[in-house]
């Protein structure tokens, strides 16, 4: 039996590391790209939004949300609301509910962006929360919420400005 537990945790591991390995590749364009840019005001929110997408996407790809409960865990935090936990538990497909969940993640603090990624260690998934601790760590932006929209806000409103300020 212990050996099928570590074999399916090296399987998830390496599913992880897959998907990490994808996300991280684009992200490595799109910083090429950046740093073709001249502008010092767009780089840094722009490369602060290719980190969040990436967090996104993997997030989007290796988070069960039927493992150990995981939304009913989050609601007795507190991270979600009852009325966020019945309109993800009333989607069909668990697709549908990650995204939801992770659309509802960005709206919320850094401590629950903390007590989600603490949730994700204990339904199981804790490789999951590593992988994100870890980025955050190497990006130095340990202890914030990477899906904050207000930076997704904010890079609309540089990159127009960039655009705008190119055409003249």
């Amino acid at each position: 039996m212990i050996h099928i537990h570590y074999s399916n945790t090296i399987t998830e591991l390496l599913a992880c590391q897959r998907v990490f390995g994808a996300v991280e590749r684009q992200k490595d364009i799109l910083v090429r790209r950046l740093q073709k840019a001249t502008s010092a005001e767009i780089k840094e929110p722009l490369i602060h939004f290719a980190q969040a997408e990436m967090i996104h996407q993997f997030l989007a790809h290796t988070v069960n949300v039927k493992r150990g409960n995981l939304i009913d865990k989050l609601t007795a935090k507190n991270v979600l609301s009852h009325e966020q936990k019945e309109r993800i538990k009333k989607l069909r497909k668990n697709d549908a509910k990650v995204t939801s969940l992770l659309m509802m993640l960005r709206e919320k603090s850094s401590a629950e962006f903390a007590s989600f990624l603490a949730t994700l260690s204990e339904t199981g998934q804790h490789k999951v929360a590593d992988v994100i601790h870890q980025e955050l760590h190497t990006a130095g932006q340990t202890g914030q919420n990477p899906l904050r929209s207000i930076h997704g806000k904010f890079i609309v409103v540089q990159i127009f400005m960039y655009n705008i300020t190119q055409k003249t």
